[in-house]
């Protein structure tokens, strides 16, 4: 995470052209979908707060204890709430779950009523193979 004082000074190094350039590594969480985007697959899935950052670290790709280090709480909670979440999204696996949430991402796309942005280039010429 850039709060990370070691990946703060690489950072600056790269910035000043010290050394050999290393690639930051962000959590895909705070890359891959916004704000809006968390909030309304979350309202649309009947994700409670706790649950929707649990599958917020499957989207990181961190192991249970690792979600569980971060949101202060044991690896069984994370390992019951990621049994909640294999249930209610009715997949068997995280790249399952992973996919579920993008189907649900790209419904919420399209939906006519819908506040997030579409991401088809062309919904705006009617021509979206995803519009139904």
């Amino acid at each position: 995470m850039l709060g990370d004082p070691q990946k703060q000074s690489e950072a600056k190094a790269c910035k000043q052209g010290a050394g050999t350039p290393r690639r930051l590594e962000v959590p895909l969480r705070f890359a891959l979908l916004s704000e809006l985007a968390w909030d309304q697959i979350s309202h649309a899935l009947n994700l409670p707060r706790r649950e929707l950052e649990t599958l917020r670290g499957v989207f990181d790709d961190d192991k249970e204890a690792t979600i569980a280090a971060r949101l202060a709480v044991s690896e069984h909670t994370v390992h019951s709430r990621m049994n909640r979440l294999f249930r209610k999204l009715g997949v068997t696996t995280r790249a399952q779950m992973v996919l579920r949430v993008m189907q649900e991402l790209l419904r919420l796309t399209v939906a006519p009523d819908g506040v997030l942005p579409s991401i088809c280039r062309l919904r705006v010429e009617g021509k979206c193979p995803l519009q139904s």
